[in-house]
């Protein structure tokens, strides 16, 4: 039996610029793919969502079972939050969420991404904290900027050395959301909005509203750690990889278009 492809960035974008050529030749597709990263499966799922990807060879899936099987299945049965019911390493909340208990459920996820970070991926210090304050910035900017909050999505893995999130929305996108504020009206494209929305204090609701720094608790918990970064919005990706990243280590690239906005970060511990 042939190994299945761990699915990678990559692959991902190789498959979103086949969908947008209607050409792909299932023939010498290297799928399915084996999801073991939450960021390209996620980043997959929402192309998909979105009617951005080919379909699969056989017509099946692009996706062998694995240990997210039981993720992919909450997702696609809109379960509105999700835990590995296990170990708790790998789980998923919507921003929309229904009934009275809405609110703590978020908290509840967030206390069991930061358990996560710290028991099972071993993330030192603060980073544990940091990280899931910036679970919980994102998962705001999704009700403040997206316009489509009910397509919102926050989730996280943790394994043994790694810890990864994502936050997701199928909205209106970083370059329309800004475009709102006469403060960013000279912003030329989506590379151009993602790069300037990533800086301390840019937000749609202007330079003096003292708002506009939920990307900082990231930088913050990455320091002196190794991370992996990618923010996607319209046809472009900005990334940044190494120890304490940040924007100015950062590389903007042309990708297959997405809707709405895409984060994906990922850190380990030195020692791997």
């Amino acid at each position: 039996m042939t190994r299945a492809t761990p699915l990678s960035f990559k692959d991902v974008d190789g498959l979103g610029f086949a969908g947008a050529s209607n050409e792909i030749d299932l023939a010498q597709a290297s799928g399915p793919y084996a999801p073991n990263s939450l960021g390209p499966l996620l980043e997959l799922l929402h192309l998909s969502a979105g009617g951005r990807l080919p379909k699969p060879p056989g017509g099946e899936s692009w996706l062998t079972s694995n240990g997210a099987t039981a993720m992919i299945s909450a997702l696609q049965d809109g379960r509105e939050w999700w835990l590995n019911s296990n170990d708790r390493r790998m789980g998923f909340v919507r921003a929309e969420r229904s009934g009275p208990d809405a609110d703590n459920r978020l908290v509840s996820f967030l206390m069991n991404a930061q358990t996560a970070a710290r028991d099972v991926a071993g993330l030192p210090g603060t980073a544990p904290r940091q990280l899931a304050a910036a679970m919980e910035e994102l998962e705001n900017n999704i009700h403040e900027h997206s316009d489509a909050a009910d397509t919102g999505l926050l989730a996280f893995r943790a394994a043994a050395g790694v810890f990864e999130f994502v936050a997701a929305d199928r909205g209106i996108g970083i370059l329309s959301s800004l475009k709102r504020c006469t403060n960013y009206t000279a912003v030329a494209d989506h590379g151009d909005a993602l790069r300037t929305a990533l800086t301390d204090g840019t937000s749609r609701f202007g330079t003096d509203s003292r708002r506009g720094y939920g990307f900082r608790p990231i930088f913050l918990g990455l320091a002196n750690l190794r991370g992996s970064l990618r923010f996607r919005t319209g046809d472009h990706a900005l990334i940044m990889n190494g120890t304490s990243p940040n924007l100015a280590t950062a590389q903007l690239a042309q990708k297959p278009a997405i809707d709405g906005f895409f984060a994906s970060i990922r850190c380990q511990t030195q020692r791997r």
